[in-house]
């Protein structure tokens, strides 16, 4: 899931670099915290999930993920990973990028979160 629809050229003929660290240190004016958060929070609706943050945190409440994710944007620096138990599948949210990875979702899982990602103005796109 990401802030742009395709990956940038390899070449570098763009200014990919310049605007993300400006988005990353800048991302409150974007409303970029908000969108992961509510990312995050729309997955946990459809299944159970365990969260790594210094140990981990099974079925977290919203008001700590929140707060997870705003000390990572706050700090610039760190990352949380959340297991969807039931679908063995794993969600990774960092600082240093302006993405959120997921690791082996299924189909449905896929479809799904393909319409989260554009309910919040981001991307959906398999890596290539």
């Amino acid at each position: 899931m990401d802030f742009l629809p395709r990956q940038t050229p390899k070449d570098g003929s763009g200014q990919f670099f310049k605007v993300e660290n400006y988005l990353l240190n800048h991302y409150g004016r974007y409303g970029l915290r908000e969108r992961y958060t509510r990312v995050i929070l729309k997955a946990m609706c459809y299944y159970p999930v365990s969260v790594h943050w210094g140990g981990w945190i099974e079925q977290p409440l919203p008001d700590q993920m929140a707060e997870i994710i705003d000390t990572i944007m706050e700090n610039h620096s760190g990352d949380m990973n959340m297991l969807f138990t039931s679908k063995n599948a794993l969600l990774q949210f960092g600082w240093d990028c302006l993405n959120i990875s997921i690791y082996n979702p299924d189909e449905e899982m896929c479809i799904l979160f393909e319409r989260i990602a554009a309910s919040e103005g981001l991307f959906w796109r398999k890596s290539e």
